[in-house]
């Protein structure tokens, strides 16, 4: 489908009758490493796997996008589908495209969850993010590793590195407080990218977000953990109106101290 000037490959349910739900995958992969997310929210919601510009199968612009203009490419793209007030899952820097989305479409978005949401302020370089998903490839299982891989190559050295230029630059903790909506911000307890304290902080900067762990999960949870993940998203989503317990509120999870 095209959105203005945008290519957007898009996987779906197709579903009116269900309330819509779209997911936004981070930088260098592509919706395909959602689908097993995307299968578990099937029963309760419409879902849209989206293959950002330049990711998975969707043609490549001539140049890498910002995380404000993927923004507005995934609020289009919902907007294309006739979906109304979706609510958008977002993973890694994917979450800085949801915030964008969020915070810069008033009105577009019922609701967000970030998972294993980037950058956060003391892993603003190439060497540190790189050294945290070399650690973070050690405690991912191998289908896991086979995708994102895959992704990677698809995209290409040189458009990844341009791309993460701009990840890197984008300062969601600070984008975050002008999310208005519900939030929930959610990590595995092995993630080494988007660590527990960050994780915390960024639901605390918003107006209306909660914090939530997934027991022994690295970073790709939504991959590795993706009924753990539908349940909360689901108990999150369905409970926002009348049991959602506000802003900066654990939700459970694991509580030791690791990284």
């Amino acid at each position: 489908m095209r959105v203005g000037p945008r290519a957007v490959d898009v996987r779906g349910t197709f579903d009116p009758a269900l309330p819509p739900v779209v997911l936004v995958h981070g930088i260098g992969v592509s919706g395909e490493y959602f689908l097993r997310l995307a299968k578990r929210l099937a029963a309760t919601h419409d879902v849209y796997a989206l293959d950002l510009p330049g990711s998975g199968t969707t043609p490549k612009p001539p140049r890498p996008l910002t995380m404000a203009e993927l923004g507005y490419v995934v609020v289009g793209a919902a907007a294309e589908l006739g979906l109304e007030r979706s609510a958008a899952i977002g993973h890694s820097m994917g979450c800085q495209i949801v915030v964008h989305a969020v915070k810069d479409h008033p009105g577009a978005c019922s609701a967000y969850v970030l998972l294993g949401p980037a950058v956060d302020p003391d892993a603003r370089g190439l060497l540190v993010q790189a050294r945290r998903l070399m650690r973070d490839a050690l405690r991912e299982p191998l289908d896991t590793l086979a995708v994102v891989l895959r992704g990677y190559v698809r995209m290409g050295p040189v458009r990844f590195l341009r791309t993460a230029r701009y990840l890197l630059r984008d300062r969601i903790e600070e984008n975050i407080r002008g999310c208005t909506v519900p939030g929930l911000v959610v990590r595995g307890q092995r993630d080494p990218v988007s660590r527990r304290d960050w994780a915390r902080h960024l639901a605390r900067s918003a107006p209306d977000a909660g914090f939530l762990e997934i027991p022994g999960a690295p970073h790709a949870v939504q991959h590795t953990h993706p009924g753990d993940v539908a349940a909360a998203c689901v108990r999150f989503l369905t409970d926002r109106r009348t049991g959602y317990p506000g802003p900066g509120t654990d939700h459970g999870g694991a509580r030791d101290d690791g990284p």
